[in-house]
Protein backbone atom coordinates (compact mmCIF):
# COMPACT_ATOMS: atom_id res chain seq x y z
CA UNK A 1 0.00 0.00 0.00
CA UNK A 2 1.41 3.37 -0.95
CA UNK A 3 1.71 6.23 1.50
CA UNK A 4 -1.11 8.11 -0.27
CA UNK A 5 -3.36 5.06 0.05
CA UNK A 6 -2.50 4.74 3.74
CA UNK A 7 -3.32 8.40 4.32
CA UNK A 8 -6.65 8.06 2.53
CA UNK A 9 -7.46 4.87 4.43
CA UNK A 10 -6.67 6.60 7.74
CA UNK A 11 -8.89 9.57 6.83
CA UNK A 12 -11.68 7.16 5.91
CA UNK A 13 -11.24 5.45 9.27
CA UNK A 14 -11.59 8.78 11.05
CA UNK A 15 -14.75 9.60 9.11
CA UNK A 16 -16.22 6.13 9.51
CA UNK A 17 -15.41 5.64 13.18
CA UNK A 18 -18.31 5.28 15.62
CA UNK A 19 -17.56 8.31 17.78
CA UNK A 20 -20.77 7.84 19.74
CA UNK A 21 -20.05 4.27 20.88
CA UNK A 22 -20.01 5.33 24.51
CA UNK A 23 -23.76 5.95 24.38
CA UNK A 24 -24.57 2.40 23.28
CA UNK A 25 -24.27 -1.24 24.21
CA UNK A 26 -21.13 -3.26 24.83
CA UNK A 27 -20.85 -4.55 21.27
CA UNK A 28 -20.29 -1.00 19.98
CA UNK A 29 -17.57 -0.50 22.58
CA UNK A 30 -15.79 -3.66 21.42
CA UNK A 31 -16.12 -2.62 17.78
CA UNK A 32 -14.80 0.86 18.62
CA UNK A 33 -11.72 -0.61 20.32
CA UNK A 34 -11.01 -2.72 17.24
CA UNK A 35 -11.42 0.32 14.98
CA UNK A 36 -9.08 2.37 17.15
CA UNK A 37 -6.44 -0.36 17.09
CA UNK A 38 -6.66 -0.65 13.30
CA UNK A 39 -6.17 3.10 12.99
CA UNK A 40 -3.11 3.02 15.26
CA UNK A 41 -1.64 0.07 13.38
CA UNK A 42 -2.18 1.71 10.00
CA UNK A 43 -0.75 5.08 11.05
CA UNK A 44 2.31 3.43 12.58
CA UNK A 45 3.21 2.00 9.15
CA UNK A 46 3.59 5.49 7.67
CA UNK A 47 7.25 6.47 7.52
CA UNK A 48 6.87 10.26 7.64
CA UNK A 49 6.58 11.38 11.27
CA UNK A 50 4.89 14.67 10.35
CA UNK A 51 2.12 12.78 8.56
CA UNK A 52 1.74 10.36 11.46
CA UNK A 53 1.41 13.27 13.86
CA UNK A 54 -1.08 15.09 11.62
CA UNK A 55 -3.29 11.99 11.37
CA UNK A 56 -3.19 11.44 15.11
CA UNK A 57 -4.05 15.09 15.67
CA UNK A 58 -6.98 14.79 13.24
CA UNK A 59 -8.21 11.79 15.23
CA UNK A 60 -8.01 13.78 18.47
CA UNK A 61 -9.66 16.80 16.87
CA UNK A 62 -12.58 14.66 15.69
CA UNK A 63 -12.90 13.24 19.20
CA UNK A 64 -13.01 16.75 20.65
CA UNK A 65 -15.70 17.75 18.15
CA UNK A 66 -17.92 14.82 19.08
CA UNK A 67 -17.46 15.47 22.78
CA UNK A 68 -18.64 19.03 22.31
CA UNK A 69 -15.42 20.77 23.28
CA UNK A 70 -15.70 24.48 22.65
CA UNK A 71 -12.66 25.01 20.49
CA UNK A 72 -13.01 28.05 18.27
CA UNK A 73 -10.12 27.17 16.00
CA UNK A 74 -11.14 23.62 15.03
CA UNK A 75 -11.39 24.56 11.36
CA UNK A 76 -8.00 26.26 11.41
CA UNK A 77 -6.41 23.26 13.09
CA UNK A 78 -8.03 20.84 10.65
CA UNK A 79 -6.77 22.91 7.73
CA UNK A 80 -3.28 22.96 9.23
CA UNK A 81 -3.21 19.16 9.63
CA UNK A 82 -4.67 18.58 6.16
CA UNK A 83 -1.98 20.86 4.68
CA UNK A 84 0.67 18.59 6.20
CA UNK A 85 -0.99 15.60 4.53
CA UNK A 86 -1.19 17.37 1.18
CA UNK A 87 2.49 18.36 1.17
Amino acid sequence: MTQENKIQAALNMIDGYDWYWRMADDWRYDRAKVGMRKFVELVSTIENSNIRTALRNLWTLKFEETRGFKNTDITAKRNEYMAVLAA
